[in-house]
């Protein structure tokens, strides 16, 4: 019932708003699913962080997904698999916000092997996943705010600084721990580029 309490009037602010870009939907989403989902956090600036503390956090990007972007230079852009949006700011402390879209199809066959003398078997994996992420550019820090979902799994890591917190929910989509090591990596590359344009 606390959670519930937490969340609600952010997730109103929200509604009361109008966003631009995903980055709305996709806040919204992830609280609602944050309220009705175990999730493990890791967090390494805290030993004891809590759904609390994340709906707390997430009142920050709240106020980026809020953001009036009219005023911006708005482009749009293709790297390899990413859709790549961005809206640069002339004034102000933010200097741009980046929204980058991919969506993965694995068809995988993954062989697991166990301890005890049983033969290893082997499972067929098929799914889809729409990741999206958000980054935040300031005139102090390049990637101040960092923000990372999948369109059906919600929330999987965001960054305030050098803070970060990654969540790793109980009921996993299928696949997600086979595409993940390698998809935050090529996320960062591509961020990387980006901002170097």
């Amino acid at each position: 019932m606390l959670l519930v309490q937490t969340i609600l009037p952010f997730m109103l602010l929200l509604q009361t708003i109008a966003g631009n870009y995903s980055f709305r939907q996709d806040l919204e989403k992830d609280l609602k699913q944050l309220s009705t989902t175990s999730v493990f956090i890791s967090d390494n600036t805290s030993a004891s962080p809590s759904v609390q503390t994340i709906v707390h956090d997430l009142q920050l990007f709240g106020v980026v997904a809020t953001i009036d972007v009219s005023s911006s230079k708005y482009s749009q852009s293709t790297k390899g698999n990413y859709k790549i949006q961005q809206w640069q700011f002339p004034e102000g402390n933010i200097k741009a916000i980046y929204q980058l879209e991919t969506t993965i199809a694995l068809d995988t066959v993954v062989t697991q092997r166990y301890l005890e003398n049983r033969a290893p078997t082997q499972h067929l994996i098929r799914n889809n996943f729409t990741f999206r992420a958000y980054a935040v550019s300031t005139t102090d820090d390049p990637v101040h705010l960092y923000y990372f979902t999948e369109a059906e799994q919600g929330l999987l890591e965001y960054r305030i600084g050098v803070r970060q917190v990654q969540l790793n929910y109980s009921a996993k989509k299928e696949g997600l721990s086979d595409v993940l090591p390698k998809l935050t990596e090529q996320v960062s590359k591509v961020l990387s580029s980006v901002m170097e344009e």
